[in-house]
């Protein structure tokens, strides 16, 4: 990353009736505009941390007990890439660098702001240059946008006593195009908040931004192009089983989407919001998994279609914890990245703190290459930074290792091609 991003108008995919079809849709298409900059890769400035104490055991939480099962010396150690491929060495320039993390919602205007987070501020000043430098290099990075950018006086769309409504200031996507982020999931149970007026403006801000997004059943914002140097075709979109988004439950329509991307793009990146949520929820459920009376998806089930529709990358958001990668004919599948900056309105103690952030790098045909687990925590009032104990890698891991057994093996065999992370 680390390039000015264009947003242009593009065909991208139309939905009709209860099913995704192939047609001219005006969605958003980001283009690369020149080439990454090698030296940017290895760019690091100085660690800020919110005010007090400069000790970064003393401003990040303490450490997640973790199970006694999960043994640090087992995996690989932090930093490092689970090499797969023997075709493609690291740093093949043929190599896409996909980067990819959690659940996003930096401060919401009724439940209160970072006060660090301010208009024009650029996200390395806040999460640290060795974090940012990891979005920075990729040729795509994405998150979940927990939310609607919003600056009207509307009221809440939502009628609820038990939920929360989020909205944050339209400048938060200025914050995140400072950080690279390429595009974003509006696929989740919050996009709506403030209705249809909110995703308007959201929709609007991002554009504004050069800032590509998916997931929502309109015209022009079902699924973005993205746009590398030499001209590869990435379609990104995401779906979750939420009003006026795309359906994570109607698995044929999903399927039909996914495979007309595949006909006119060279990679196609699917994320998710789904599956139960909370501590008690990190291993994976075979079948429907249902929460506070709503059908959260069998992701499992919407995973393998995927990826057998012609999906290279499958990552999951919405349990606000992390759970299990898997392999699947080659390709990966990470099921939950948890929290990544969510300051006021998501927890972000213990467990619900980690945030690993997924780096893939997928070969021409899409299947995996290899990856790395970052692990970030949460510090302060909800701020990320990269967590030297390298606890949500771990914890991915050990949850992969019980829930995917398969996978947790295969990893263990690439050990001997294991190699320095490419920071």
């Amino acid at each position: 990353m680390g390039v000015a991003a264009v947003l242009l108008a593009s065909a991208t995919i139309a939905y009709a009736t209860a099913f995704f079809l192939a047609a001219h849709d005006h969605g958003a298409q980001v283009s690369k505009t020149a080439p990454r900059q090698p030296q940017e890769k290895k760019a690091v400035v100085a660690l800020a941390l919110p005010p007090g104490p400069t000790d970064m055991a003393r401003v990040l939480q303490p450490p997640l007990a973790l199970q006694p099962a999960v043994r640090s010396n087992r995996w690989p150690p932090p930093g490092t890439q689970v090499w797969l491929s023997a075709s493609y060495k690291p740093g093949d320039p043929r190599l896409v660098d996909v980067v990819a993390a959690g659940d996003v919602m930096m401060g919401s205007t009724d439940l209160g702001l970072n006060p660090e987070v301010r208009p024009g501020v650029d996200a390395t000043a806040l999460i640290g240059g060795d974090l940012a430098a990891i979005f920075k290099r990729a040729d795509i990075a994405f998150v979940n946008l927990e939310g609607p950018l919003y600056d009207g006086p509307n009221p809440p769309a939502k009628n609820c006593t038990s939920c929360y409504s989020f909205h944050s200031p339209t400048y938060y996507a200025g914050v995140l195009a400072s950080l690279g982020i390429d595009a974003v999931s509006l696929a989740n149970n919050h996009s709506g908040d403030y209705g249809e007026i909110g995703r308007d403006s959201t929709m609007a801000t991002l554009r504004a931004h050069g800032i590509g997004f998916g997931g929502l059943d309109r015209d022009g914002a079902r699924a973005a192009t993205l746009l590398l140097p030499g001209g590869r075709k990435i379609a990104f979109a995401a779906f979750a089983p939420n009003d006026g988004t795309l359906d994570l439950n109607n698995i044929p329509a999903a399927e039909k989407l996914i495979r007309a991307c595949k006909k006119t793009h060279d990679l196609v990146i699917v994320s998710f919001h789904g599956g139960a949520e909370g501590w008690d929820h990190v291993h994976i459920v075979r079948g429907d998994e249902s929460f506070d009376g709503e059908d959260r998806g069998d992701v499992v089930r919407f995973a393998h279609a995927a990826i057998d529709a012609g999906a290279d990358l499958v990552v999951g958001q919405g349990p606000h914890v992390p759970r299990a990668v898997e392999f699947y004919r080659s390709h990966l599948i990470a099921y939950s990245l948890g929290n990544f900056w969510t300051y006021t309105g998501v927890t972000s103690y213990a467990v619900y703190g980690l945030g690993p952030v997924l780096e893939t790098w997928l070969a021409p045909d899409g299947t995996v290459a290899g990856f790395s687990i970052h692990s970030t925590r949460q510090a302060g009032l909800g701020v990320p930074h990269l967590d030297p104990a390298d606890e949500a890698a771990r914890y991915v891991f050990y949850l992969t290792n019980t829930d995917f057994p398969q996978t947790s093996a295969r990893i263990e065999d690439t050990q001997g091609r294991i190699t320095a992370s490419n920071k």
